[in-house]
């Protein structure tokens, strides 16, 4: 054997031992997930799925329930771009006469500054918070900044809020949301509801990953996390804190409701909000219509559907703002929420954060098969079209249990996919669902991408002492000026066949 085919054998033998190393990897996390999509499509089939949702009152009923105060805290850094499109289209929307905006905005940040001004102008509901320091520091920093603005409003007021509300500048709300939260903050002391992206165009591979993910993770694993562990984790946006909670953070952590270490102060919330005894729940209520965009036109409209009363807004449809996002939310679930929370709570809840915690194995596992399979793939058109008489000898591939271990993970490759084009089907259209295949390829690409980020950035962070601080997106809106009004009499659930996207 000459040295060149004794390197090329050592190397097939190196690329099996890597192909094998991933399948077992992502053998072990699809039984996971499988796990998961049983435990939901069972609670459908026994008509027990979304069990909270259905206890609730019909939407007229909501309708009519006496309104009380309810706070909005929407955090900014340089939101200049959208933060009155939001205000305004929200005030405009919002059937709910006494909801109040608490905009935090830092000092140094006149430009935001200006645009909050202006919405002030027009709707005396909207408050502005000023940060008494420059920016960014922390997203929690600013909420917690907001909340002490808050209380102060309700001395000088002499009121107090039902509930308060988390949103971001780029939240397009339903009409709904706080006539629900009016509802369920008698019941629950958190309430998450669900979060969709705006619909994108199909060639938009990389926003259109959130488009399917959301989809999926607010329809399905929400709602087992819900059953299995009692512990709804809070996405930021679409959420209800009730006073009393948000009493009790503060009481816990020196005045502040919010830690102010936490790159994912949203996720940490929830689960002090649980060890603290109140009752969380995950609500998926269903409305006979929601918004969207017209695709074509980019101009928001009302989507005769039914579908669960959500906020959408959208997401980085660009590969460095999505892996950059991604990265963050790794950073604070993983690494931070490993090292604040440990593997505290339930059996339902310890499963759950590995189920949080593996994509910085998964994620990496799979580039692994990408890149082993590429290997094969190469060596496989050499012999084909090039030396046909070569013959590659696979000393592990070939082996039966290697054989089964790759036709099991083939049979998962399909359930995922079907899962995935179902979920998008769901909350959009068959067109999404279909595309849906090649964009959980893409998403493969964006978590290792943020994996790396992450991990690099972690480590930068305890060895040198690095801060970790606001690594903000950029948002867009697709409101200008407040354009979209809600129609006086939307039509009953399912009415007609319509499900596209009326422009106003």
């Amino acid at each position: 054997m000459t040295e060149a085919q004794s390197f090329l054998s050592s190397y097939i033998y190196f690329v099996e031992i890597v192909m094998l190393i991933a399948a077992v990897i992502i053998a072990i996390s699809s039984f996971d997930d499988l796990f998961v999509d049983l435990a939901y499509w069972t609670s459908r089939l026994l008509g027990t799925a979304d069990s909270k949702s259905k206890e609730l009152p019909a939407v007229d009923v909501l309708e009519q329930l006496p309104e009380r105060p309810m706070a909005i805290m929407v955090p900014c850094w340089k939101e200049h771009e959208v933060i009155f499109s939001m205000l305004s289209s929200n005030s405009r929307l919002l059937r709910y006469e006494q909801a109040h905006y608490f905009v935090g905005v830092y000092l140094n940040d006149p430009l935001t500054q200006d645009e909050v001004r202006k919405a002030q102008a027009l709707y005396k509901n909207i408050h502005m918070v000023l940060v008494p320091h420059d920016g960014p520091t922390s997203k929690a920093d600013c909420l917690n900044q907001t909340l002490s603005e808050i209380f102060l409003f309700e001395a000088e007021q002499k009121l107090q809020f039902a509930g308060i509300v988390m949103h971001d500048s780029e939240d397009l709300i339903h009409p709904l949301e706080l006539k629900l939260f009016n509802k369920l903050v008698d019941l629950y002391e958190f309430i998450q509801l669900p979060v969709y992206s705006f619909s994108r165009s199909l060639t938009s591979l990389i926003s259109g990953l959130y488009m399917d993910e959301f989809a999926e993770m607010h329809t399905k694993d929400l709602e087992v996390r819900q059953r299995l562990s009692g512990v709804i984790p809070c996405a930021g946006v679409s959420a209800c804190f009730s006073r009393e909670a948000i009493q009790h953070l503060m009481d816990k952590n020196q005045g502040e409701a919010f830690r102010t270490s936490s790159f994912t102060e949203d996720y940490d919330i929830a689960f002090r909000v649980s060890e603290l005894g109140f009752k969380s729940a995950f609500i998926a209520y269903p409305a006979n219509y929601a918004i969207d965009i017209n695709i074509t036109s980019g101009a928001p409209g009302i989507l005769y559907r039914s579908l669960p009363v959500a906020t959408r807004e959208f997401f980085p449809s660009g590969l460095e703002a999505a892996y950059r996002q991604r990265a963050r939310w790794l950073l604070g679930i993983v690494f931070q929420g490993a090292h604040e929370h440990g593997w505290r709570g339930s059996l339902g809840t310890k499963y759950f954060l590995v189920r949080d915690r593996k994509g910085v194995i998964t994620s990496p596992a799979v580039m692994l098969g990408y890149f082993a399979l590429a290997n094969l793939t190469a060596f496989e058109l050499y012999r084909l079209f090039f030396n046909p008489e070569q013959q590659f000898t696979y000393q592990l591939l070939s082996k039966d249990w290697a054989v089964w271990l790759f036709f099991v993970n083939f049979i998962f490759l399909i359930w995922r996919l079907g899962n995935r084009m179902i979920f998008t089907g769901m909350i959009y259209n068959l067109s999404h669902a279909l595309m849906s295949a090649p964009r959980l390829v893409v998403g493969n690409f964006v978590n290792f991408f943020a994996t790396w980020r992450a991990v690099r950035v972690y480590l930068g962070h305890r060895i040198s002492g690095t801060p970790l601080v606001w690594d903000k997106t950029s948002h867009s809106y697709p409101v200008h000026m407040g354009e979209l009004t809600l129609p006086q009499a939307p039509g009953p659930v399912g009415a007609g066949s319509r499900s596209e996207v009326a422009e106003r």
